[in-house]
């Protein structure tokens, strides 16, 4: 076998502590819009292709209709409504 360079390594000189510190954090705000996402990826995957009944609930207006497109950050109604998700405070799926 000849004999090959050595491989470059470089010195590290700090500690590392990956995995030993964590922090947190509890926001309601961030919890609710975990489940709007949550929600949004049920009616995708379990349910069905969209057009499905559900209550939308913004700061603004309260809107009983279906969800015909999701896009990666508004949905389209099916009155031709763009609503940030952003916006949305609730999301619940009728029946």
């Amino acid at each position: 076998m000849r004999n090959l360079p050595n491989v470059y390594q470089n010195h590290i000189s700090k500690n590392i502590r990956n995995n030993k510190e964590m922090c947190y954090v509890e926001e309601k705000e961030g919890l609710e819009r975990t489940d709007v996402v949550n929600t949004l990826r049920r009616i995708r995957t379990g349910l069905g292709i969209y057009n499905t009944k559900v209550f939308i609930k913004t700061k603004d207006m309260e809107l009983d209709t279906k969800i015909i497109s999701k896009g990666k950050r508004e949905i389209i109604t099916e009155d031709n409504r763009l609503i940030p998700i952003k916006d949305i405070l609730e999301l619940q799926i009728k029946k």
